[in-house]
Order: C-alpha cells, then sequence, then structure tokens
C-alpha cells in the first residue's frame, strides 16, 4: 500500500487551544499510511480494480443514487451545498441515517439487500467484518463539480473512515483539522470521521469524485494499529 493520496497542504492553526485539541495535539489528521498493517484493509486495496469496475458498472446500470440526508450544522444551516448523492451498502450504525430512522420516509433495508445482489465482489469483501460488529456504515458516495461539504465532525468516535477511490479528480479535496489532501483511484484515505478534528470537502474539479467509505470500529483495528486508541505516533507524510 504505497503511493498514498498528495498531501495538498498544512499548517499550524493560530490562537489559543480548546481542551480536546490540545489532547489531540499529537493525533494524525489521516491514517491512512498505517492501513499496511491491517489485513482486511490490504486486501481491500488489493481488489481496488475489480471493486471499481464492479461498482461503476453498477452505477450505470441501476442509476442508485440518492441525495445524502442533509442536516443542520453548527455554523451552517445545511452539511453541504450543491449535490453529494450516496447508496446505501450495510447496516448503519452510530450515523444520520440510523440516528434519524424516525424521520426516514424509507426503509434502506431491502434496498441495501437489493443492492449487495447485485455487488457480490463487494458484499464478500464486507459481510465478515460486518457479521463481526467491525464494519458499520458501508456507502458509495458521489460528489459534483462545485459542491461542498462544511467543516463539521461525525456522530460518533468509534469508527476509523475507510474510502477507496472510484473516481478521482484533483480539484475534489478534503481538509482534516489544517490538512489537505486529495483523493487517489485505487487508494486508501482514512480519518476519524467523529474524531478531534472538523472535516470538510471542496471540489474545485471538472468531474465527478467517487468513492466506497467503509467504517472500521477502533476497537478492531487497535489490535493492528495501536496508536489508534492513543492518537500518538502515526506519520502523516
Amino acid at each position: 500500500m504505497t503511493d498514498p493520496d498528495e498531501k495538498v497542504s498544512s499548517g499550524q492553526a493560530s490562537g489559543a487551544r480548546a481542551p480536546d485539541a490540545l489532547r489531540a495535539a499529537k493525533e494524525p489528521a489521516f491514517w491512512h499510511q498505517e492501513l499496511h498493517r491491517v489485513p482486511w484493509c490490504v486486501e481491500l486495496e488489493n481488489q481496488a480494480d475489480a471493486i471499481r469496475q464492479e461498482i461503476l458498472g453498477f452505477i450505470a446500470k441501476f442509476r442508485p443514487f440518492m441525495p445524502y440526508p442533509k442536516y443542520k450544522i453548527p455554523h451552517f444551516d445545511s452539511l453541504y451545498d450543491n449535490t453529494w448523492d450516496a447508496f446505501p451498502l450495510s447496516i448503519f450504525q452510530g450515523e444520520h441515517i440510523e440516528l434519524s430512522k424516525a424521520q426516514l420516509s424509507m426503509n434502506i433495508e431491502p434496498l441495501v439487500r437489493m443492492f449487495r445482489s447485485r455487488l457480490p465482489r463487494v458484499s464478500g469483501l464486507i459481510s465478515g467484518l460486518e457479521q463481526q460488529g467491525a464494519l458499520r456504515n458501508v456507502f458509495v458516495s458521489r460528489l459534483i463539480p462545485g459542491s461542498i461539504i462544511h467543516p463539521h465532525r461525525g456522530w460518533t468516535s468509534e469508527f476509523l473512515r475507510i474510502h477507496l477511490c472510484l473516481q478521482d479528480d484533483p480539484g475534489c479535496s478534503i481538509t482534516v483539522g489544517d490538512e489537505t489532501r486529495t483523493w487517489k483511484q485505487g487508494k486508501l484515505l482514512a480519518f476519524k470521521d467523529g474524531g478531534p478534528y472538523p472535516h470538510s470537502v471542496l471540489h474545485r474539479g471538472t468531474s465527478e469524485r467517487i468513492i466506497i467509505s467503509h467504517d472500521l470500529t477502533v476497537d478492531y483495528l487497535s489490535r493492528f494499529i495501536p496508536e489508534l486508541v492513543s492518537g500518538a505516533g502515526a506519520q502523516s507524510s
């Protein structure tokens, strides 16, 4: 798992730090550089080309995307501007779509079963860890040019969010804390969705960015990456 996605920029935030920021001072913003220590993640990246072909073929045939849920976040009336689409592929836990079941107008479980039946490679890869309770919140996400996902933190700190990029655009970037990176097709990118740093996405490019996102529990990953619990020790190069 070499050639991690390009680091666009990084820097020190000015001003006084809140207590949680002080505790997180040594914690990396991104964690994908450590995923070579996790056999499941190595296999995910090894199968990247086949996964990409399966999912993009499914998208072309069935057009499964739905608007990602919009909700208010601190300082913004909506989580994102313009267009952010997704479709679910797993059980959801500790996420907006799961925490807001009473407000949803549809039951996503039949959709998940139908989508998974048409994506056998993806389903086979995620089923084992899902049954163990180590993997949740798998979805395919599409962001179109001109879209913005505003700075926010996820709903729970129990997971590390791992993206496999299926289609990149160098003009689409993600910022976690004060560090900005881009996705690269066939490569992994990982961060703590509900971790100490807010994250945001800005798409200044010209083509769609498509990724498949997986949440692996910190408890499971800490067997391979103990630093995930302490927050220190990983390098963000």
